[in-house]
């Protein structure tokens, strides 16, 4: 599989626009969402290859994201 759509789910700025930046300079299409909610709405509005999320974050955690990752997109890699 190809990776070239990413998601990005980090409640911290710095780390979320650091990952993301870095990814971009390599060519892959990166999408950022701050919190699980904006996650989810993103999950049903597009496809990503590949979710990185982050594990603590205030209202839903990593593991909520990769089960609704793998719910709507069972293909893509968490």
């Amino acid at each position: 599989m190809t990776i070239e759509k990413i998601l990005i789910v980090d409640d911290e700025a710095l780390v979320r626009n650091f990952l993301s930046e870095t990814l971009k300079r390599k060519g892959l299409e990166v999408t950022t969402a701050e919190n699980g909610m904006k996650a989810v709405q993103l999950l049903k509005e597009n496809t990503y290859d590949l979710v990185i999320t982050d594990m603590r974050m205030p209202d839903l955690t990593g593991i909520d994201i990769i089960r609704k990752v793998k719910e709507t997109s069972p293909s893509t890699l968490t």
